[in-house]
């Protein structure tokens, strides 16, 4: 149990865990509203400043790669700190930019500092709770996150129309910056720093290896790495989508943006619901799998018959889409993590999440590339990469999903 701390009560604990982990959404959606205003206003394509949303991305991957491993050797606290300090100098820096290369580079390196604080998170919790206490954290860090996705472009929109679009990356440095101090003050160490050995990276690399060896696992990191790429799709083509070709205010994008989490939200709520009631991860994957493809199929058909079809009919088609992500999430990492005694838990979630962060940030670089002006990129690419998922879902992991009878592949 965390009982060193005698400043932050449990609730008081989740609350500033949930603050580190909101550091991504925040960083990722508050700056959506006004992406076509940057464009304008570095004199440059839009679909350049797309790329700043993939690049974060990749950056956060390798993040999460450096700071989950230097983490076991040197403290949590420690790394946290390191990297809500990259990410606050990079996050100073983003306010100056004056062209579209510098905007792409220094989101990449803030990107990194935010990865290597967020990851930190679950090992905190693992470290310091056991059991029904454990569980209790994470469900109280995961309420209060919830809410950072949904406030986000909400944030960003009123920041862009009080003091441009530079004053988003104001706000989260002083963020950051309030995050380095509450966990300087607050969070203890647990653990002190170690040296790093070579014996101890070629360990870390060797369990990766066998993690990525488990075949029967790789269908369901396959589709949650399809399903979050098309978020990373919708939140790359939407401003231009929404706000360029249907008009909407960066007041209305935002609101737009925010009923795609609320959805999303509900599904995750109706998931915990269905598990307390026995319900199989299975079935409930299976649910979210035909929606996702009924609601992108669609989208789909919609563009194809009208081009431009109303905006009325397209966008709840696009909010259960990406709201299906809220039935899938969570029960893709759970297939996963099955698939693996708990002695090799901590490399396979961090091989899930370094993944999933990779592959959706280069499908949202390829999708940059296709940008042409139309909604077909954006509707055509998300049932693109659903359908690649789905098949690589059934090919590796099929028996787990779409047949009757289950099969254990619990590898020690």
């Amino acid at each position: 149990m965390f009982r060193q701390n005698k400043v932050l009560t449990q609730k008081q604990m989740a609350m500033l865990l949930a603050m580190m982990i909101a550091i991504m959404p925040f960083s990722i959606d508050a700056y959506l509203p006004a992406l076509t205003k940057i464009a304008a206003s570095l004199n440059t394509n839009i679909y350049y400043i797309e790329r700043s949303l993939s690049s974060f991305i990749f950056g956060a991957a390798i993040g999460q790669i450096i700071g989950g491993s230097l983490s076991d050797i040197k403290g949590r606290r420690n790394i946290a700190l390191i990297g809500l300090g990259i990410y606050v100098v990079s996050s100073l820096l983003l306010i100056g930019v004056q062209n579209a290369g510098q905007l792409l580079t220094i989101r990449i390196i803030q990107a990194i500092g935010a990865g290597m604080s967020a990851v930190t998170v679950g090992a905190i919790v693992r470290d310091n709770y056991q059991g029904r206490e454990a569980a209790q954290m994470f469900v109280m860090i995961g309420i209060v996150a919830m809410t950072a996705p949904l406030l986000s472009p909400l944030i960003g929109s009123f920041l862009e129309s009080l003091g441009g679009w530079r004053s988003i990356f104001a706000f989260l440095s002083a963020y950051g910056l309030f995050l380095v101090f509450t966990l300087f003050f607050f969070l203890p160490q647990n653990k002190k720093a170690e040296p790093i050995r070579l014996a101890q990276l070629k360990h870390i690399g060797t369990r990766y290896i066998f993690v990525l060896k488990n075949w029967a696992a790789m269908g369901f990191l396959a589709y949650q790495a399809a399903s979050f790429s098309v978020i990373v799709i919708f939140f790359s083509e939407s401003p231009f989508v929404y706000m360029d070709l249907y008009g909407l205010t960066s007041h209305q994008y935002a609101w737009l943006f925010a009923s795609n989490v609320i959805v999303m939200m509900l599904c995750n709520r109706f998931s915990a619901w269905a598990l307390k009631r026995d319900w199989a991860l299975r079935d409930l994957l299976r649910l979210g799998l035909l929606i996702q493809f009924i609601s992108n199929s669609a989208a789909l058909l919609l563009v194809l018959l009208l081009k431009q079809p109303p905006l009325f009919w397209l966008a709840p088609l696009i909010v259960i889409a990406i709201g299906a992500q809220g039935l899938i999430s969570a029960n893709t990492s759970a297939l996963f993590m099955s698939n693996y005694k708990p002695k090799v838990g901590g490399s396979a979630n961090a091989v899930l999440s370094s993944s999933q962060s990779l592959i959706s940030a280069l499908v949202g670089f390829f999708t940059t590339m296709l940008h042409n002006g139309t909604i077909l990129v954006m509707v055509g690419m998300m049932f693109a990469v659903m359908c690649i998922g789905l098949i690589l879902l059934y090919y590796f992991s099929g028996n787990q999903v779409f047949t009757h009878k289950l099969r254990s592949h619990n590898v020690n």
